[in-house]
């Protein structure tokens, strides 16, 4: 059992056991959380191997990182959120085919959600999201349905509780056109008067580092809400092989 600072500045307790009875490894979970009379809620790393074996239910978890390579039935995913309704952060690894999932009744109402490989289906996701923050890692997603997730947004037809969207683009072969994402779409530039230039993402939200982020020059671009005027800036940062789209709504 090791006590670790991890780059997110985050002391984590891990105990990590070969294999063992279950009842046993929630016995040591509630010891060790009596031994340093920790109350705060926990953090709970699921592999997918163990969703064929009796997992026991812990006491306390808000945050569930799912690992893995593929899920082996799709009913995995409600089946782990129904035993933790209360969980409000969830990190998904493991690829897999999310038209089969039936995602919606699940995780995609829990307030902030990762998944790393979302591919062909991340507007299909995003378009489902009532939470308040969604990443993917790896993305598919056109222009059309770029325009269509801002102009939704806009006209207050969705996303009512939404506080940030991180992306990573897979971008076709032509890249992506700017312009058409913003098709008949007011834009507005960035105004020092208005915002603020400068944000910092919280690093325990996905368990991921970032650095502060630069909203101002000529990749960024904000939009207004119609129905209370409500403010988010939307920026394209473009590397060699991905391009992230991030979408902040200003508080």
């Amino acid at each position: 059992m090791n006590t670790i600072l991890n780059k997110c500045n985050h002391e984590c307790c891990v105990i990590n056991l070969p294999e063992i009875d279950g009842t046993l490894t929630k016995s040591l979970y509630e010891h060790v959380k009596s031994l340093y009379r920790y109350t705060e809620p926990c953090g709970l790393e699921v592999h997918m191997e163990t969703f064929t074996k009796v997992v026991p239910i812990y006491e306390n978890v808000n945050k569930i990182f799912v690992r893995g390579e593929t899920f082996l039935d799709r009913k995995d995913v409600n089946t782990l959120l129904a035993k933790y309704p209360d969980v409000n952060n969830l990190m998904i690894e493991p690829t897999t085919n999310w038209e089969l999932m039936n995602t919606s009744k699940s995780s995609l109402k829990i307030e902030n959600v990762h998944i790393s490989f979302a591919n062909q289906f991340a507007a299909s996701l995003l378009s489902k999201f009532t939470g308040r923050s969604i990443s993917f890692s790896e993305a598919v997603i056109t222009e059309t349905e770029l325009n269509q997730f801002i102009g939704k947004w806009i006209r207050s037809e969705a996303y009512h509780n939404l506080e940030t969207v991180n992306l990573g683009l897979t971008p076709s072969e032509n890249g992506l056109n700017i312009d058409l994402v913003f098709d008949q779409l007011e834009t507005e530039a960035f105004d020092a008067t208005k915002r603020p230039q400068w944000y910092q993402f919280s690093n325990k939200l996905f368990n991921m580092t970032f650095s502060p982020i630069d909203f101002s020059g000529d990749n960024c671009f904000d939009v207004i809400r119609e129905s209370d005027g409500k403010r988010a800036s939307i920026l394209f940062d473009v590397n060699v092989s991905i391009i992230v789209f991030t979408f902040l709504v200003w508080s």
